[in-house]
């Protein structure tokens, strides 16, 4: 799927967006100046603006309030992605080192309150107390679920509908809130802001399930490097569904590997190869293409034009991407 093809109807917002964004670094201290220009050099697909502007343009249109909720949405989840490579202590995002491995933590986590601060300076000086409003608790949500799979991950914590919970939480919660803040900028009434937050969240919950296969199938090939989650003891999906059709022997077989994993390849080659094998990779696939079903069901109450459809293959792009 082609990405600049669903994003057509919203290149001329792009452009304003990303003018937008490097005034962000523009205006700041030349101490913070040189570390936000090396973050926001590295732009991958910008997923998120680019729900808040087609979520905009499936109404009325965009406005100077869809620019500001992009960027207070791109300025926070570039916070909470600073904090959490620091936390996972990630070496590399997008191919390039992290801040915390270019610079160290403190700078990472600094920079990451920074913009936070940032963001809410430019809601503050632009009235958007309303985005702020939707926006804030979304973090927050991110926040809750980066906990809860912490919490799961030391009880390794094989409970899919817990697994849901947590990723509505750490990743469809801001994608929802992309789509609710474009539709309202975008002159949507109270009925249409309520469906495409609800399609948002849908697609938040693909986009994640889909991360967690690619940590099972990703290669060097694809950019997507394999085992990450199994070295940090993330128990997501694919690993959930393959428990489940485990014998009682071949459990106590997973547990022994899972515990050595962390510090140990050979450990976590078993534990891909067994989600593989044992169709784990196959079922959490089929459950991401129910979410697929669901959301395109959902696009039909919205209006029919060049955008909704834009909205629909975006849901295949993000099924089909590899990194």
């Amino acid at each position: 799927m082609n990405f600049k093809k669903i994003t057509n109807e919203i290149e001329s917002d792009l452009k304003i967006f990303e003018q937008l964004l490097n005034n962000v670094a523009g205006d700041s201290e030349l101490v913070v100046k040189e570390v936000l220009d090396y973050i926001f050099e590295s732009k991958g697909k910008r997923i998120r603006p680019v729900l808040v502007y087609l979520c905009a343009r499936l109404f009325a249109g965009s406005t100077q309030s869809t620019h500001n909720a992009a960027i207070l949405i791109e300025i926070m989840h570039t916070a909470t992605l600073l904090h959490d490579d620091v936390v996972d202590k990630a070496n590399l995002r997008r191919g390039k080192k992290t801040l915390n491995n270019k610079w160290d933590d403190k700078t990472a986590i600094l920079t990451g309150d920074y913009l936070f601060a940032k963001a809410m300076k430019l809601a503050t000086d632009n009235n958007e107390y309303y985005l702020f409003d939707i926006i804030t608790p979304a973090i927050m949500s991110m926040s809750l679920g980066e906990l809860q799979q912490m919490d799961k991950s030391r009880k390794f914590d094989v409970d899919e509908k817990k697994y849901y919970e947590i990723i509505r939480n750490k990743t469809a919660a801001l994608i929802a809130v992309s789509c609710q803040a474009g539709a309202y900028t975008g002159g949507a009434n109270q009925e249409q802001i309520k469906v495409i937050t609800e399609f948002g969240e849908i697609l938040g919950m693909i986009f994640q399930i889909k991360d967690d296969i690619l940590d099972y199938t990703g290669n060097n090939n694809t950019g997507k490097e394999v085992g990450v989650d199994i070295k940090e003891g993330k128990v997501t999906l694919p690993l959930i569904m393959t428990w489940k059709s485990l014998s009682e022997n071949d459990r106590k077989i997973l547990l022994y590997y899972w515990e050595k994993a962390a510090n140990c390849e050979g450990g976590q080659k078993f534990i891909i190869n067994m989600v593989k094998n044992k169709n784990g990779i196959l079922l959490s696939n089929n459950i991401m293409l129910d979410y697929k079903n669901r959301a395109n069901n959902i696009l039909l109450e919205l209006p029919n034009n060049k955008v909704r459809l834009a909205l629909s293959k975006l849901i295949d792009y993000v099924i089909d991407r590899d990194k």
